[in-house]
């Protein structure tokens, strides 16, 4: 068994992306439960249908009871997407999180989304799911100080998986604005948006993180 530097026990919370369940995040617990970790949450929430602040208190209560549960211990938590911005959002109420890997987080919007959100500008009806991934929100949220996070994102050369966005990227969030300020480590791997969660070579990477605190030299930038 994986155990924290105070050995208790290693335990980790997974948030999802953005119109995904807990479901999706299965096979990172798969490989923290088969690499010693004691504990894995999967929890799920309805990001579209929740402000960030609201989801950020959650993900709070959700980290503090897989902590309580694990007799006070620090939780890693690995995110996905805009699981990754809700994480950010729960950190001005302080849980013990101890590290943190961003997989393909919008860490400063995402220039996708404000392409949907003009061509299904449905936020004139009153209902703006898009709004937390939108550049300006998204870097209105706060940034770790005395949490350790590692950020790791999808990309293969210039123009990335999608042509139709500026820069490399994986299919949905630019390379360039997964970058956040006060990380430890950043990592660009061959990977598409959806399924970075689910790739050998980056759980490889998520695991070094989490006992190490950086990334593989080949991966780290």
């Amino acid at each position: 068994m994986t155990r924290d530097s105070a050995g208790g026990p290693r335990v980790a919370v997974c948030f999802h992306g953005f119109l995904r369940t807990g479901v999706a995040m299965a096979p990172v617990r798969k490989r923290l439960v088969r690499e010693g970790w004691h504990n894995v949450d999967l929890p799920t929430a309805r990001y579209e249908m929740r402000s960030v602040e609201d989801l950020g208190a959650w993900a709070a209560r959700r980290i503090r009871e897989t902590s309580t549960r694990a007799g006070g211990a620090r939780v890693d938590v690995v995110t996905h997407s805009m699981g990754g911005l809700v994480l950010r959002a729960s950190l001005v109420h302080r849980p013990p999180v101890r590290r943190v890997v961003m997989l393909s987080p919008p860490n400063s919007g995402a220039e996708m989304a404000e392409q949907v959100r003009n061509m299904l500008p449905i936020h004139r009806l009153g209902w703006d799911p898009l709004l937390p991934l939108l550049p300006g929100s998204a870097q209105a949220l706060p940034l770790p100080d005395d949490v350790e996070v590692g950020v790791l994102t999808g990309g293969r050369g210039p123009r990335g998986y999608n042509p139709m966005l500026s820069g490399d990227n994986d299919g949905k969030v630019r390379v360039e604005e997964a970058r956040l300020e006060g990380a430890q480590d950043f990592g660009v791997v061959p990977a598409r948006h959806p399924f970075i969660m689910a790739q050998s070579h980056v759980l490889d990477e998520v695991v070094r993180f989490l006992r190490t605190g950086a990334f593989s030299a080949e991966r780290s930038r």
